[in-house]
Protein backbone atom coordinates (compact mmCIF):
# COMPACT_ATOMS: atom_id res chain seq x y z
CA UNK A 1 0.00 0.00 0.00
CA UNK A 2 1.23 3.30 -1.10
CA UNK A 3 2.05 5.24 2.32
CA UNK A 4 0.32 8.74 2.17
CA UNK A 5 -1.97 11.10 4.03
CA UNK A 6 -4.39 10.22 1.14
CA UNK A 7 -6.60 8.07 3.88
CA UNK A 8 -6.52 10.83 6.33
CA UNK A 9 -7.63 13.18 4.11
CA UNK A 10 -10.54 11.18 2.91
CA UNK A 11 -11.65 10.39 6.24
CA UNK A 12 -11.90 14.32 7.35
CA UNK A 13 -13.49 14.78 3.48
CA UNK A 14 -15.80 12.71 4.28
CA UNK A 15 -16.78 14.71 7.85
CA UNK A 16 -14.74 12.52 10.54
CA UNK A 17 -11.87 12.83 12.52
CA UNK A 18 -8.33 13.00 11.25
CA UNK A 19 -7.13 9.05 12.56
CA UNK A 20 -3.72 10.65 13.12
CA UNK A 21 -3.54 7.22 15.25
CA UNK A 22 -5.50 4.82 16.82
CA UNK A 23 -9.12 6.20 17.15
CA UNK A 24 -10.88 5.99 20.28
CA UNK A 25 -13.72 3.83 18.98
CA UNK A 26 -16.76 4.07 21.73
CA UNK A 27 -14.54 6.39 23.79
CA UNK A 28 -14.17 9.62 24.92
CA UNK A 29 -10.35 11.32 25.36
CA UNK A 30 -9.98 11.85 28.91
CA UNK A 31 -9.34 15.56 29.65
CA UNK A 32 -8.02 16.32 33.21
CA UNK A 33 -8.39 19.61 33.14
CA UNK A 34 -9.66 23.25 31.60
CA UNK A 35 -7.07 25.09 29.83
CA UNK A 36 -8.18 28.93 29.71
CA UNK A 37 -6.57 29.54 26.68
CA UNK A 38 -5.33 33.23 26.11
CA UNK A 39 -3.92 34.40 22.08
CA UNK A 40 -1.09 36.54 20.76
CA UNK A 41 -1.01 37.97 17.30
CA UNK A 42 1.81 38.12 14.84
CA UNK A 43 2.00 39.61 11.58
CA UNK A 44 1.34 35.95 10.32
CA UNK A 45 0.39 33.77 13.60
CA UNK A 46 -2.33 33.45 15.68
CA UNK A 47 -0.14 31.62 19.16
CA UNK A 48 -2.70 30.32 21.78
CA UNK A 49 -1.59 30.02 25.14
CA UNK A 50 -2.58 29.38 28.81
CA UNK A 51 -1.06 31.48 31.51
CA UNK A 52 1.42 28.52 33.12
CA UNK A 53 3.30 28.85 29.02
CA UNK A 54 3.44 32.65 28.92
CA UNK A 55 6.88 33.56 28.91
CA UNK A 56 7.25 30.28 26.15
CA UNK A 57 4.36 31.52 24.49
CA UNK A 58 6.43 34.67 23.50
CA UNK A 59 9.54 32.82 22.99
CA UNK A 60 7.73 30.57 20.36
CA UNK A 61 5.97 33.57 18.61
CA UNK A 62 9.29 34.96 17.95
CA UNK A 63 10.49 31.71 16.71
CA UNK A 64 7.23 31.36 14.25
CA UNK A 65 7.79 35.18 12.39
CA UNK A 66 11.93 34.27 12.43
CA UNK A 67 11.20 30.82 10.74
CA UNK A 68 8.14 32.16 8.42
CA UNK A 69 10.33 34.49 6.88
CA UNK A 70 12.94 31.86 5.91
CA UNK A 71 9.85 29.38 4.88
CA UNK A 72 8.32 31.48 3.15
CA UNK A 73 11.32 32.78 0.77
CA UNK A 74 12.51 28.64 0.24
CA UNK A 75 8.82 27.73 -0.62
CA UNK A 76 7.67 30.61 -2.44
CA UNK A 77 4.88 31.16 -0.92
CA UNK A 78 2.66 34.18 1.39
CA UNK A 79 0.07 33.16 4.13
CA UNK A 80 -3.44 35.15 3.34
CA UNK A 81 -4.41 34.63 6.46
CA UNK A 82 -2.97 33.85 10.28
CA UNK A 83 -2.26 30.05 11.03
CA UNK A 84 -2.98 29.43 14.74
CA UNK A 85 -0.53 27.75 16.64
CA UNK A 86 -1.80 25.85 20.04
CA UNK A 87 1.02 25.48 22.52
CA UNK A 88 0.78 23.27 25.59
CA UNK A 89 2.79 23.38 28.76
CA UNK A 90 3.78 19.46 28.68
CA UNK A 91 2.96 16.63 27.42
CA UNK A 92 1.14 15.24 29.59
CA UNK A 93 -1.58 18.28 28.75
CA UNK A 94 -0.72 17.62 25.16
CA UNK A 95 -2.54 14.74 25.09
CA UNK A 96 -5.46 16.25 26.15
CA UNK A 97 -5.72 18.35 23.05
CA UNK A 98 -9.39 18.09 21.26
CA UNK A 99 -8.01 19.29 18.24
CA UNK A 100 -7.32 16.34 16.64
CA UNK A 101 -9.47 13.82 16.80
CA UNK A 102 -7.47 10.21 17.90
CA UNK A 103 -5.10 9.32 20.80
CA UNK A 104 -1.75 10.83 20.85
CA UNK A 105 0.39 8.91 21.96
CA UNK A 106 3.98 10.19 24.49
CA UNK A 107 6.27 9.96 21.30
CA UNK A 108 4.40 12.84 18.96
CA UNK A 109 6.16 15.94 19.33
CA UNK A 110 3.42 17.80 17.45
CA UNK A 111 0.98 17.55 14.49
CA UNK A 112 -0.71 20.33 11.92
CA UNK A 113 -4.50 19.07 10.68
CA UNK A 114 -5.08 19.84 7.47
CA UNK A 115 -8.67 21.52 6.83
CA UNK A 116 -7.71 24.79 9.24
CA UNK A 117 -4.35 24.25 9.00
CA UNK A 118 -3.86 24.03 13.41
CA UNK A 119 -0.63 22.99 14.43
CA UNK A 120 -0.22 21.66 17.92
CA UNK A 121 2.52 21.10 19.96
CA UNK A 122 3.37 21.34 23.45
CA UNK A 123 6.70 23.17 25.32
CA UNK A 124 8.46 20.47 27.06
CA UNK A 125 11.35 22.33 28.38
CA UNK A 126 13.85 22.47 25.70
CA UNK A 127 14.24 25.17 23.51
CA UNK A 128 15.74 23.77 20.67
CA UNK A 129 13.18 20.40 20.39
CA UNK A 130 10.57 23.71 20.42
CA UNK A 131 12.28 25.06 17.50
CA UNK A 132 12.93 22.08 15.61
CA UNK A 133 9.09 20.81 15.64
CA UNK A 134 7.94 24.45 15.25
CA UNK A 135 9.45 24.53 12.01
CA UNK A 136 9.06 20.95 10.94
CA UNK A 137 4.77 21.43 11.55
CA UNK A 138 5.53 25.10 9.99
CA UNK A 139 6.75 22.93 6.96
CA UNK A 140 3.09 21.11 7.21
CA UNK A 141 1.27 24.45 7.20
CA UNK A 142 2.77 25.92 3.91
CA UNK A 143 2.56 22.21 1.87
CA UNK A 144 -1.25 22.77 3.37
CA UNK A 145 -2.38 26.06 2.31
CA UNK A 146 0.06 25.71 -1.09
CA UNK A 147 -2.05 22.56 -1.71
CA UNK A 148 -5.39 24.60 -0.39
CA UNK A 149 -4.32 27.90 -2.64
CA UNK A 150 -4.51 29.95 0.29
CA UNK A 151 -7.75 28.82 1.24
CA UNK A 152 -8.26 26.56 4.56
CA UNK A 153 -10.68 24.15 4.46
CA UNK A 154 -10.63 23.63 0.84
CA UNK A 155 -7.88 21.59 -1.16
CA UNK A 156 -8.85 18.04 0.00
CA UNK A 157 -9.89 16.81 -3.98
CA UNK A 158 -5.92 18.57 -4.63
CA UNK A 159 -3.68 16.80 -2.22
CA UNK A 160 -5.92 13.55 -3.07
CA UNK A 161 -5.43 13.46 -6.48
CA UNK A 162 -1.73 14.86 -6.29
CA UNK A 163 -1.20 11.51 -3.44
CA UNK A 164 2.10 12.85 -1.83
CA UNK A 165 4.17 9.92 -0.44
CA UNK A 166 5.57 10.40 3.28
CA UNK A 167 9.03 10.78 1.97
CA UNK A 168 7.85 14.08 -0.24
CA UNK A 169 5.93 15.74 3.19
CA UNK A 170 7.58 14.69 6.05
CA UNK A 171 11.00 14.49 4.37
CA UNK A 172 10.51 17.77 2.99
CA UNK A 173 9.77 18.85 6.69
CA UNK A 174 12.51 17.43 8.35
CA UNK A 175 15.03 18.99 5.83
CA UNK A 176 13.77 22.39 6.15
CA UNK A 177 13.38 22.21 10.10
CA UNK A 178 16.98 20.98 11.10
CA UNK A 179 19.14 21.70 8.11
CA UNK A 180 21.30 19.22 5.92
CA UNK A 181 23.18 17.41 9.00
CA UNK A 182 21.68 15.33 11.67
CA UNK A 183 23.94 12.39 13.11
CA UNK A 184 20.49 10.08 13.17
CA UNK A 185 19.80 10.41 9.68
CA UNK A 186 23.85 9.88 9.03
CA UNK A 187 23.42 6.79 10.97
CA UNK A 188 20.27 5.22 8.69
CA UNK A 189 22.34 5.84 5.96
CA UNK A 190 25.70 4.08 7.36
CA UNK A 191 23.61 1.42 8.39
CA UNK A 192 21.70 1.09 4.83
CA UNK A 193 24.41 1.63 2.42
CA UNK A 194 26.90 -1.33 4.96
CA UNK A 195 24.42 -3.71 5.00
CA UNK A 196 23.39 -3.21 1.17
CA UNK A 197 19.40 -2.20 1.93
CA UNK A 198 19.40 1.36 1.27
CA UNK A 199 15.89 1.96 -0.51
CA UNK A 200 15.36 3.36 -4.22
CA UNK A 201 12.10 6.04 -4.50
CA UNK A 202 9.67 3.31 -5.47
CA UNK A 203 10.53 1.44 -2.57
CA UNK A 204 10.55 4.52 0.03
CA UNK A 205 6.99 5.26 -1.39
CA UNK A 206 4.96 1.90 -1.43
CA UNK A 207 7.16 -0.14 0.97
CA UNK A 208 5.70 0.47 4.31
CA UNK A 209 8.53 -1.01 6.18
CA UNK A 210 10.68 1.72 5.55
CA UNK A 211 10.67 4.67 7.85
CA UNK A 212 10.36 7.70 5.42
CA UNK A 213 11.39 10.28 7.75
CA UNK A 214 15.36 9.98 7.51
CA UNK A 215 15.80 8.31 4.31
CA UNK A 216 13.10 11.45 3.03
CA UNK A 217 15.42 13.89 4.98
CA UNK A 218 18.73 12.59 2.87
CA UNK A 219 16.72 12.72 -0.19
CA UNK A 220 15.82 16.40 0.08
CA UNK A 221 19.18 17.15 1.65
CA UNK A 222 20.72 15.90 -1.73
CA UNK A 223 18.51 17.72 -3.86
CA UNK A 224 19.04 21.01 -1.88
CA UNK A 225 22.88 20.44 -1.96
CA UNK A 226 22.97 19.92 -5.62
CA UNK A 227 20.24 22.47 -7.06
CA UNK A 228 19.63 24.54 -4.28
CA UNK A 229 17.01 25.07 -1.85
CA UNK A 230 15.20 27.14 -3.83
CA UNK A 231 14.24 24.36 -6.49
CA UNK A 232 12.00 22.56 -3.47
CA UNK A 233 9.49 25.32 -3.57
CA UNK A 234 9.71 24.93 -7.27
CA UNK A 235 8.79 20.99 -6.78
CA UNK A 236 5.83 21.71 -4.29
CA UNK A 237 4.36 24.37 -6.29
CA UNK A 238 4.58 22.57 -9.16
CA UNK A 239 3.26 19.07 -7.73
CA UNK A 240 -0.44 20.68 -7.23
CA UNK A 241 -0.98 20.78 -10.76
CA UNK A 242 1.23 17.67 -12.22
CA UNK A 243 1.62 15.66 -9.09
CA UNK A 244 5.18 14.57 -7.55
CA UNK A 245 6.78 12.71 -10.43
CA UNK A 246 6.34 15.44 -13.08
CA UNK A 247 7.38 18.31 -10.64
CA UNK A 248 10.76 17.07 -10.38
CA UNK A 249 11.13 16.50 -13.94
CA UNK A 250 10.19 19.72 -15.03
CA UNK A 251 12.42 21.44 -11.92
CA UNK A 252 15.42 18.75 -12.01
CA UNK A 253 15.03 17.80 -15.67
CA UNK A 254 15.23 13.91 -14.41
CA UNK A 255 12.58 11.49 -13.29
CA UNK A 256 11.90 10.21 -10.21
CA UNK A 257 13.81 6.91 -11.33
CA UNK A 258 17.10 9.00 -12.47
CA UNK A 259 17.10 11.07 -9.33
CA UNK A 260 16.72 7.90 -6.78
CA UNK A 261 20.11 6.08 -8.98
CA UNK A 262 21.94 9.55 -7.96
CA UNK A 263 20.76 9.69 -5.12
CA UNK A 264 21.74 6.26 -3.75
CA UNK A 265 25.35 6.62 -5.53
CA UNK A 266 26.13 9.64 -3.75
CA UNK A 267 24.75 8.28 -0.48
CA UNK A 268 26.88 4.79 -1.35
CA UNK A 269 30.21 7.02 -2.24
CA UNK A 270 30.07 8.85 0.80
CA UNK A 271 29.47 5.70 3.60
CA UNK A 272 30.92 3.03 2.06
CA UNK A 273 34.82 2.75 2.32
CA UNK A 274 37.38 3.23 -0.92
CA UNK A 275 37.97 -0.54 -1.98
CA UNK A 276 42.02 0.26 -2.38
CA UNK A 277 41.92 1.81 0.70
CA UNK A 278 40.38 -1.08 2.59
CA UNK A 279 42.58 -3.51 1.22
CA UNK A 280 45.61 -1.41 2.24
CA UNK A 281 43.91 -1.54 5.89
CA UNK A 282 43.84 -5.50 5.70
CA UNK A 283 47.38 -5.93 3.92
CA UNK A 284 48.92 -4.07 7.12
CA UNK A 285 47.63 -6.41 9.66
CA UNK A 286 49.94 -9.09 11.48
CA UNK A 287 49.02 -12.36 10.49
CA UNK A 288 48.51 -13.84 14.16
CA UNK A 289 45.17 -11.34 13.74
CA UNK A 290 43.80 -13.92 11.14
CA UNK A 291 41.84 -12.70 7.94
CA UNK A 292 40.15 -9.36 7.43
CA UNK A 293 36.83 -9.75 8.46
CA UNK A 294 35.87 -7.33 10.55
CA UNK A 295 33.59 -4.64 9.51
CA UNK A 296 35.23 -1.51 7.37
CA UNK A 297 35.06 1.68 8.63
CA UNK A 298 32.62 3.85 7.07
CA UNK A 299 33.74 7.54 5.79
CA UNK A 300 32.04 10.02 7.65
CA UNK A 301 30.34 13.71 7.45
CA UNK A 302 31.81 17.08 8.20
CA UNK A 303 29.68 20.45 8.88
CA UNK A 304 28.58 21.25 5.57
CA UNK A 305 26.98 18.25 3.77
CA UNK A 306 25.39 14.77 4.34
CA UNK A 307 27.36 14.12 1.37
CA UNK A 308 30.79 15.39 2.00
CA UNK A 309 34.55 15.01 3.52
CA UNK A 310 35.03 13.82 7.07
CA UNK A 311 33.76 14.54 11.06
CA UNK A 312 30.66 13.22 12.62
CA UNK A 313 28.24 15.90 12.80
CA UNK A 314 26.12 17.58 15.14
CA UNK A 315 22.86 18.50 14.30
CA UNK A 316 22.64 21.35 12.48
CA UNK A 317 20.59 24.72 13.61
CA UNK A 318 17.57 25.74 12.08
CA UNK A 319 18.84 28.94 11.45
CA UNK A 320 21.68 28.09 9.28
CA UNK A 321 21.53 30.31 5.81
CA UNK A 322 19.79 28.76 2.61
CA UNK A 323 21.75 27.74 0.10
CA UNK A 324 21.96 29.24 -3.58
CA UNK A 325 22.06 26.55 -6.57
CA UNK A 326 25.11 25.90 -7.60
CA UNK A 327 26.36 27.11 -4.59
CA UNK A 328 28.04 23.79 -3.35
CA UNK A 329 27.54 20.30 -5.12
CA UNK A 330 28.01 16.73 -4.08
CA UNK A 331 31.42 15.36 -3.54
CA UNK A 332 33.14 12.58 -6.27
Amino acid sequence: MRRTLVATLAALALGGAAPLAAQYFGQNKVQYRTFDFKVIQTEHFEVYFYEQEHAAALDAARMAERAYARLSRVLHHQFQSRKPIILYASSSDFQQTNVVGGEISEATGGVTEFLKHRMVLPFTGSYGELEHVLQHEMVHQFQYDVFSHGHAGAGVGTIISVNPPLWFMEGMAEYLSIGPIDPHTAMWLRDASLEGHLPTIEQLTYDPRIFPYRFGHALWAYVGEKWGDEVIGEILQSSTSGGVAGAFKRALGLSLEDLSNEWRDAVQTTYLPAPAAWRSRCSRRSAPMGPCISRPPSRRTDARSPFSGSGIPSSSTSTSPTRKRGECCVAS
